[in-house]
């Protein structure tokens, strides 16, 4: 029971950081082509807020990537996370 609980848990991790970008680079590019911040949440279903934060940043820092927070470590690391569902 254990290990697939572990091995759910990796997964959504590194799917919801790659989402998250993939995401956010979709929208810019959308955005890009000279759609509209509307027609991008209607389509992405993203609120309009949220993607004109996105696009404000792409365009000041030339990045849509999330900037790492600071705060105290991981308390599982992730390395030994994905040996330890390898193994078992």
């Amino acid at each position: 029971m254990i290990p697939e609980i572990m091995e759910y848990i990796m997964k959504t991790i590194i799917l919801w950081d790659q989402t998250s970008n993939d995401l956010r680079q979709r929208v810019i590019e959308y955005l890009g082509e000279g759609n509209g911040y509307i027609e991008a949440s209607q389509i992405f279903k993203i609120s309009v807020s949220a993607i004109g934060r996105w696009y404000r940043k792409y365009r000041q820092e030339v990045s849509y990537f999330l900037k790492r927070r600071g705060g105290s470590e991981k308390k599982i690391d992730l390395g030994k996370l994905k040996e330890y569902v390898k193994e078992n």
